[in-house]
């Protein structure tokens, strides 16, 4: 079997192996760099636009001035929320988010960027969240669905349709092709997790109609896919 059919038969199907990262945090400068990496992948080539995209899109509804509260789930190094709450504030809306992670090293990164007014970092697990039903007007996530089996992910959007109050905007990556040997070609000249990590993220990755599938699993029909640059995704929408 030569390479190109090889990578079509690994694309067919989710790959259910295991990360590196998904069982091991390595040290603190290692999660650094893993994380400089992919906030440069969030600013550059789309991530952080495509989730901008769908607020933008959920913000017709909202009044000036208008607070807004956000959860955003394994917030990483938090550069998804500061580009939301800058984003909003351009709006002149009045955006807070609290980024949620499990692992007290991503937070750590994500503080060498400073405390900015309307962040919150909080230590804790999704699958058990500090918080009470409807305590956010939104939920959001970034490349973090593609870690999931699907049942998790349908009980995360189950969870995420409780804390929410008015909707939410799930993004992540697109199981394809050149995706995968895209990320390989990227992901090259750094550290050896993000080398594998990287092109197993798409191997593990979603279609847009599976994910689909899965938001109507948890009976959330009100979400809708909407694909972007970059080979990214979001599954996101407004309760009725």
């Amino acid at each position: 079997m030569n390479g190109d059919a090889l990578v079509a038969m690994w694309m067919s199907s989710r790959s259910h192996q295991r990360e590196i990262l998904d069982d091991h945090e390595p040290e603190q400068a290692v999660v650094d760099q893993i994380y400089r990496f992919l906030s440069f992948v969030n600013r550059r080539l789309g991530g952080t636009r495509a989730t901008l995209d769908r607020f933008e899109a959920l913000s017709r509804s909202w009044k000036p001035g208008e607070r807004i509260a956000v959860l955003d789930v394994a917030s990483g190094a938090a550069d998804v929320p500061r580009a939301l709450i800058a984003w909003a504030r351009a709006r002149g809306f009045d955006l807070h988010v609290t980024a949620l992670d499990v692992s007290p090293r991503a937070l750590s990164y994500a503080r060498l960027a400073g405390p900015p007014e309307r962040l919150s970092l909080v230590c804790s697990d999704f699958e058990r969240p500090c918080f009470r039903d409807g305590t956010f007007d939104y939920v959001t996530c970034a490349l973090f669905f593609h870690h999931l089996t699907d049942d998790q992910v349908v009980a995360a959007l189950e969870t995420f349709d409780r804390l929410a109050r008015r909707g939410m905007v799930v993004n992540d990556l697109v199981r394809a092709r050149r995706a995968y040997l895209w990320t390989r070609l990227l992901t090259r000249p750094f550290h050896p997790i993000l080398r594998f990590d990287g092109p197993l993220s798409v191997r593990r990755a979603f279609r847009p109609d599976e994910l689909q599938r899965l938001a109507t699993r948890a009976g959330l029909d009100w979400l809708q896919i909407h694909r972007h640059f970059g080979h990214r995704m979001t599954l996101s929408g407004e309760k009725r």
